[in-house]
């Protein structure tokens, strides 16, 4: 007799269908793998119908165009550093969508799902709501849509975390930046509105920093980083990328890959009125194959956006000031679980 599919049990067999990609094992052992991950992550699980209310009400806000509305459905953490420009035209772009592919619906178009992410040494799950759009042409997925509703648990089931729009998830090969390359270098730190900054001493872990050993985080917005001291440091590392233009860019639909007991310090910041988030690499030691190099990214996602490979060599200020940040005295604003 087929298993009934109650919300929790879709959103557990999907997570076994992601598993299996996960583990590489073979026969019994991943079987066993496969469901220790998932009792593991039972608590993290949001209820679908919940989260389905919320997506459902903001479905019906991007098609009248409500930005207002929409923005308030939001978790107010993450609302006030949407720029009206941003909100717009992620509406916009999703409406147009609607209009030419209709929207998804039935519990074989819609389904849950729960994203493990690594965000610095701490994990962090997501539950998403995805509405698949079926592929233009029949047969094939190269195509396919899917328009993806965040939460987090922290935020509850009627907040939503984020919204996106992408190619398959499982041909995230596929997938390419909407947004045009940078044609400049030009960053104003007036314009921060958040950041977040990790950094990590690779295989030598004997630095103290609040509770951890070896490695923090600090993220925040314009006001801690003014009152941490670092926006000093970031505004010297804003005119050193000034002094050039962007060449040589690389369009990216994966994480950085930075290999194995790298000694590092990483920089994101989203500005105001801006589509993108920045995101600054510098290996320090046992680089890999970016050792010598910067490695700049336009993010206009997690996982896509323009890669910029830089020399060292060329950019003195970023490859001695940037990790002074390390030699700060930063108690008060180190995260407790970076």
């Amino acid at each position: 007799m087929p298993l009934k599919q109650t919300p929790m049990t879709r959103l557990i067999y999907l997570t076994i269908l992601i598993s299996f990609s996960i583990y590489s094992c073979n026969g019994q052992t991943q079987t066993n793998q496969v469901k220790k991950s998932i009792d593991n992550y039972k608590s993290e699980i949001l209820v679908e119908d919940e989260m389905r209310l919320t997506t459902d009400k903001a479905v019906e806000l991007i098609q009248s165009k409500n930005y207002s509305e929409l923005k308030n459905l939001f978790a107010d953490d993450i609302s006030k550093n949407i720029s009206a420009q941003q909100l717009t035209q992620l509406v916009d772009q999703i409406e147009l969508l609607f209009k030419h592919e209709g929207v998804p619906t039935g519990n074989e178009n819609i389904l849950p799902a729960l994203n493990a992410s690594m965000n610095g040494k701490d994990t962090i799950f997501v539950n998403n709501i995805m509405y698949n759009f079926k592929p233009l042409l029949e047969g094939t997925n190269s195509s396919q849509k899917v328009l993806t509703f965040s939460f987090l648990k922290k935020y509850g089931t009627q907040k939503l975390a984020g919204i996106n729009v992408k190619t398959n998830p499982l041909s995230a090969g596929n997938a390419k930046p909407t947004i045009k390359p940078l044609e400049t270098f030009n960053f104003n730190v007036a314009d921060i509105t958040k950041f977040r900054i990790f950094y990590d001493e690779g295989t030598k872990r004997k630095t103290k920093f609040k509770n951890e050993t070896g490695y923090f985080a600090i993220e925040g917005d314009a006001i801690t980083l003014e009152k941490s001291g670092i926006k000093v440091i970031v505004q010297s590392i804003f005119s050193d990328l000034a002094k050039s233009k962007p060449i040589n860019s690389k369009p990216f639909n994966s994480t950085l890959n930075r290999g194995d007991n790298v000694k590092f310090i990483q920089a994101e910041f989203g500005f105001k009125d801006k589509p993108y988030l920045l995101f600054i690499y510098l290996p320090i030691e046992n680089g890999g194959q970016y050792s010598n190099k910067i490695v700049v990214m336009q993010k206009e996602y997690a996982n896509i956006g323009y890669e910029f490979s830089l020399s060292q060599v060329d950019y003195p200020k970023i490859t001695s000031k940037f990790p002074k940040i390390a030699e700060l005295k930063l108690d008060n604003y180190y995260l407790d679980k970076p």
